[in-house]
């Protein structure tokens, strides 16, 4: 700057000196000296008296001295001059040096640091040059760069102490340099203000260029010279005019009102849209609704006098402020437009410039938001004439956009023949496409892009939950009504548009659309609907994607509540058992989102409840494990149960804790369902009841065959019976069936157990329910006297079935209550104990001797246990196994069985105890007998076989010595008769026992039950056929019978004759000699005797069935019983009956 001057029109300006541009700088401060020198002397040939500092000095100044005079007056400088720099910019040495020093320590100190993490590389001996103080001298680059680097920093911070070291010197002059550098900030400042006066000089003339001169009056000239004279003078508005007067004033717009009206009455040619004006003050006012008002007048009374405008001002806000000179460039664009096309071209004019300030405002109002609340959500871009601005930026979606231009107005709805006229367009791009039903309202007279911008997302927030709602509402769980659903909506206020759902009983969920980002905003705010915010604000398709998002949170809230009222109950969560996506799809639908697995305690590891949650319900499923292998299996799992959780069920611990009493009661049932399945019984279970506050489990029914100990022999097998199975019987009557209802009747949860209650209505009578004991029944065992019915209460685990113990309890008392029934139906059987297993009765009282037995009912085997007493003399003990038979019968009900043997036990006892007492006194063991009277009965043996309750086998035997002639002599003893002794029932109904021979006599000759045919001739003559017997027996010609309590005469008359035959034996027959020697031929070669190996047993005791014989091989018969309560039985044997086989 120093000396240079500046540039107008290429040229520098010179100010009276001229230099090279090669002078040095102190050249040119001699030269800018001298300057000043000049002009002050120059001056002072014009005035007298010379200003040095605004101090005036008197005289005149030669210019010899003035030099020295003016280097005087600058030593006497005003203070404000010296003062201009204040002391407080200058900063204290000590302080400077300071802060120097510490700079160039922590440089060094980061030097020495970075010089030190160089690496350098050792050279070899050979290759290392040593300096003259022996030292080695490495020449390598990393050490060259280092020393290299250490020489440039001390020499520049030499050249900062060496600076310091300058300042130092003038701080010694600190007053005198605060001085010098006042005084060239002030000729700095001096200098700056003459070079400006220098540079708007220079521009005025620039511009003073073009200045136009008036064009030369032609018109006047031409006057002059022809006339010499001039009329009027034009002034050219260097004479100013007289200002008019009030009247004047008033007279002249008073016509320019009447001319104006005139004239706009009189045009054809005015737009429609200035119609609408007023007249006054001189001008005409033209108004267009929220565009401009305009002001026009004319310049002359004159038929062809234009319009001219006069003003004009905006008719909307913000309206635009406009300066003259524009405004003066408007009037005369407008006047133009006025001279070309009348005030139709005015308008258009005037329209086209409104629209283009209200496209600058609403452009200026987008950058102002994009600016502020909008920043970053806003992008604003001005291509040619339209105004495209782009909202939601940040959005995970196809573009949106608004765009602001000027149509031409030729469009479909223009009229034929009439002008376009342009208007202000806004479309509407939503996600890239067009939206043609754009429902926008704006008014023109206040211009608010902000409230336009709200109305365009508040539509597309509006269309983006419609679209949420069209799909959530297909929902089962809304289209049903179960879960409520709330659209808000709005045209203008996007605030107002939120989209509220329903997710349990007690929680909504509120989705609403922020109207300056585009995000999807979830409320109430959580972790888990942030989460559901962020998620559902990345997809792009928000009708789908969303609204599966949605159903999702809905179910990951539902599992939140079923988790938090499952935490205080009795349920186990199973974590760790977790099912394939193969089985969850087969068993419960590919909808399921979430699941949880629970149990509870007693149930097992069978037994599971699974708590789905999916789009469209929440569902409980209660699950049997059918199979326990690893392998993935379709049949693996069984559903027992399933039912919906209903929304409005408040899912709280009670909740879970009855539905955990609900689901063991089902599985109890089911467990006990599937029991009676497997074992074909027949069963009903009416449906289960969907589980609520108060529900009421099915009871099962099943009705228990009394005659069968079990189903089909499945619940129980007999343990240590050494009893083969009894032969299939047919059966007499339907068996009788006993109706058992079953119910769940709760839970131990102390003891993890289920209890099972069954009610049976007995058909005993009420006289044998109201002497049962309650010992009798047990603790778990109720009765109701009054109804007869029984209670049974039965605890087990829950994945076993209880009927089987049900059962065994029924059964039991069921045989308990029968004795009773019996022993109370028979006079002569009297009660003498009774215990909660076990009654002990007697049946017969003659003199010191009392019989009775004891029966004991054992809980797993169907057969009681008998014991008589005495054992040694009553003769019943040897029907023990024939009366376990009676009681193996599998149709026949225990009732009936136990009537059987009570009566049996009445009837048979005289014939029992008659062949007992004859066994023991001629029986094989019998000891020989020393009277001579009794000689004859001492040489006979009588053996006796229990073949059935009321069968016996009655064998006569004889000694060798007396045997007849026709007997082998081989034969130890000898078989003299075979007897059978079966029941009989007369025409009267009386029971009878009926004598005859057995029954291989009648089948077969060749193996008959005499030993000679005159045996037979003599106990048919004085037995079976005699008439004269004083009625004590029924003679049948082949048999006799007799009543069944009167046995022993027409036995004793049997054995009478047995004896008299063996004590006078008959002569043998010429039949009876052929028989004799052809059993002799038969027999030889045979190392045995002809009657086998065996030995009959001992003496005095009966021989049951299956015990061999002296006569041979004995095969089994079956036994013969009464099949009716009263005791009467067949009146023959089965031909199919086994017999004893003869050698």
């Amino acid at each position: 700057m120093n000396g240079d001057r500046p540039i107008v029109n290429g040229e520098r300006i010179s100010n009276g000196v001229q230099h090279s541009l090669s002078s040095s700088t102190s050249d040119v401060a001699q030269v800018k000296e001298a300057q000043t020198l000049k002009s002050v002397s120059a001056s002072t040939h014009e005035y007298s008296a010379l200003s040095i500092n605004g101090q005036h000095v008197a005289g005149r100044i030669s210019g010899a001295n003035a030099g020295r005079d003016i280097a005087n007056g600058l030593e006497q400088a005003p203070q404000e001059i010296l003062q201009l720099v204040p002391k407080d910019s200058y900063l204290p040495m000590a302080t400077l040096i300071s802060r120097a020093s510490q700079t160039c320590w922590n440089g060094l100190v980061d030097l020495v640091g970075q010089l030190a993490e160089i690496q350098v590389p050792q050279l070899p001996p050979e290759q290392t040059k040593t300096l003259a103080n022996n030292l080695p001298n490495n020449q390598t680059k990393p050490n060259l760069d280092k020393k290299d680097r250490l020489m440039k920093f001390a020499n520049e911070q030499k050249a900062d102490f060496i600076k310091l070291l300058v300042l130092l010197d003038w701080s010694k002059n600190v007053d005198q340099v605060s001085k010098t550098i006042s005084i060239n900030f002030w000729l700095m400042r001096r200098r700056q203000a003459y070079w400006s006066v220098i540079s708007s000089l220079a521009f005025l003339k620039q511009d003073s260029a073009g200045f136009q001169v008036p064009n030369p009056d032609l018109k006047v000239a031409a006057e002059v010279l022809s006339k010499g004279k001039v009329n009027k003078f034009p002034t050219l508005g260097y004479v100013p005019q007289k200002d008019l007067s009030d009247k004047q004033i008033l007279r002249l717009l008073r016509n320019l009102d009447h001319a104006l009206s005139v004239k706009l009455s009189l045009a054809t040619d005015l737009p429609a849209q200035l119609r609408r004006f007023r007249v006054h003050d001189g001008r005409a006012t033209f108004t267009v609704s929220n565009e401009f008002e305009l002001d026009v007048s004319i310049l002359s009374e004159a038929e062809g006098a234009q319009f001219r405008m006069v003003d004009f001002r905006f008719l909307f806000s913000p309206a635009p402020s406009v300066n003259d000179a524009l405004h003066s460039e408007i009037e005369r664009l407008a006047n133009s437009n006025i001279d070309r096309d009348g005030l139709n071209g005015c308008y258009m004019f005037l329209h086209e410039l409104t629209l283009s300030y209200k496209l600058a405002e609403y452009h200026r109002q987008a950058l102002e938001l994009s600016r502020g609340q909008w920043a970053g959500n806003l992008r604003v871009e001005m291509i040619r004439r339209n105004l495209v601005i782009q909202y939601w930026t940040e959005r995970h979606s196809t573009k949106s956009w608004i765009e602001f231009g000027i149509s031409s107005g030729r469009d479909v709805e223009h009229t034929t023949g009439a002008d376009p006229v342009p208007s202000l367009e806004v479309k509407w791009m939503r996600q890239g496409r067009k939206v043609d039903a754009l429902q926008l309202w704006f008014d023109d007279s206040r211009l608010s892009f902000e409230d336009i911008l709200r109305q365009i997302t508040a539509q597309h927030s509006t269309q983006l939950l419609d679209s949420i709602y069209d799909k959530l509402i297909l929902a089962p769980l809304f289209a049903e009504g179960e879960l409520a659903l709330q659209q808000d909506s709005s045209e203008d206020d996007p605030d107002e548009c939120s989209l509220t759902m329903q997710l349990s009983r007690n929680s909504e969920l509120s989705l609403n659309v922020d109207a300056v980002s585009g995000s999807l905003v979830v409320s109430p705010v959580s972790e888990r609907s942030e989460r559901l915010q962020y998620e559902i604000n990345r997809v792009h398709n928000a009708a789908d994607e969303v609204v599966s998002k949605l159903l999702n949170f809905r179910c990951s809230v539902m599992e939140a509540a079923t988790l938090a009222a499952l935490a205080g109950t009795s349920w186990k969560s199973l974590p760790a058992f977790r099912l394939t996506h193969a089985e969850i799809k087969t068993l419960f639908g590919p909808s399921v989102i979430r699941i949880n697995l629970v149990r509870q305690v007693q149930w097992g590891l069978r037994f599971f409840l699974a708590v789905t949650h999916g789009q469209n319900e929440d569902k409980w499923w209660l699950l049997q494990r059918t199979s326990t292998t690893h392998a993935i299996s379709q049949a693996q799992f069984q559903i027992l149960s399933s039912q919906t959780i209903d929304v409005k069920e408040r899912l709280s611990p009670a909740y879970f804790e009855r539905l955990a009493d609900y689901a063991t009661g089902l599985i109890c049932l089911q467990r006990n369902v599937d029991f009676l399945r497997d074992a074909k019984a027949k069963f009903d279970l009416p449906s289960f009841p969907i589980f609520e506050q108060n529900y009421a489990l099915p009871e099962l029914t099943f009705e228990l065959d009394v005659s069968k100990p079990t189903f089909a022999g499945q619940l129980h097998a007999a343990q240590g019976s050494i009893l083969p199975p009894p032969a299939p019987t047919p059966a007499a009557s339907p068996a009788p069936y006993k109706r058992i209802r079953l119910q769940f009747g709760g839970i131990d949860r102390a003891m993890g157990r289920v209890l099972t209650v069954a009610k049976i209505q007995d058909g005993a009578s009420k006289r044998i329910l109201q002497r049962l004991d309650k010992s009798m029944l047990g603790d778990n065992v109720s009765l109701d006297s009054k109804s007869g019915a029984l209670t049974i209460h039965v605890q087990n685990s829950t994945s076993e079935a209880a009927v089987p113990a049900i059962i065994d309890k029924a059964m039991n008392l069921e045989k308990s209550l029968a004795i009773m029934e019996q022993i109370y139906r028979l006079p002569a059987v009297k009660l003498k104990a009774i215990s909660k297993s076990s009654f002990t009765v007697s049946y017969h009282d003659d003199g010191p001797t009392e019989l009775g037995v004891k029966i004991t009912i054992e809980p797993a085997s169907p057969i009681p246990k008998l014991e008589f007493y005495p054992p040694d003399t009553n003769p019943h003990v040897h029907l023990a196994s024939q009366y376990a038979k009676l009681f193996q019968s599998s149709r026949v009900p225990f009732s009936a069985k136990i009537g059987d043997f009570m009566t049996s036990l009445i009837l048979t006892y005289p014939m029992a105890a008659y062949l007992q007492s004859l066994q023991g006194r001629h029986g094989l063991d019998a000891k020989p007998q020393h009277a001579t009277a009794e000689k004859s009965e001492s040489d006979i043996r009588v053996h006796v076989l229990v073949r059935g309750v009321a069968a016996w086998a009655v064998q006569y035997f004889t000694t060798r010595a007396q045997a007849p002639p026709d007997v082998g002599t081989q034969s130890q003893p000898h078989l003299l008769a075979r007897l059978e002794i079966v029941q009989h029932v007369s025409t009267s109904n009386k029971p009878m026992w009926l004598v005859r021979a057995a029954l291989e006599d009648f089948q077969s000759y060749s193996r008959p039950s005499y030993v000679t045919p005159a045996l037979r001739t003599k106990l048919r003559q004085e037995i079976f056929a005699r008439s004269d017997n004083q009625s004590r027996w029924l003679a049948l010609d082949n048999a006799a019978a007799c009543q069944a309590d009167k046995p022993e005469p027409l036995l004793s008359s049997i054995h009478e004759v047995m004896c008299a035959w063996v004590k006078q034996p008959p002569e043998p027959t010429a039949a009876t000699v052929q028989i004799l020697q052809a059993r002799k031929k038969s027999a030889a070669g045979q190392d045995n005797v002809p009657n086998g190996t065996n030995r009959p047993k001992a003496g005095g005791k009966l021989q049951t069935t299956g015990i061999p014989m002296p006569n041979g091989s004995m095969k089994q018969r079956p036994s013969v019983s009464n099949s009716s309560r009263g005791g009467k039985g067949p009146s023959g044997i089965s031909r199919n009956s086994e017999v004893i086989t003869l050698d």
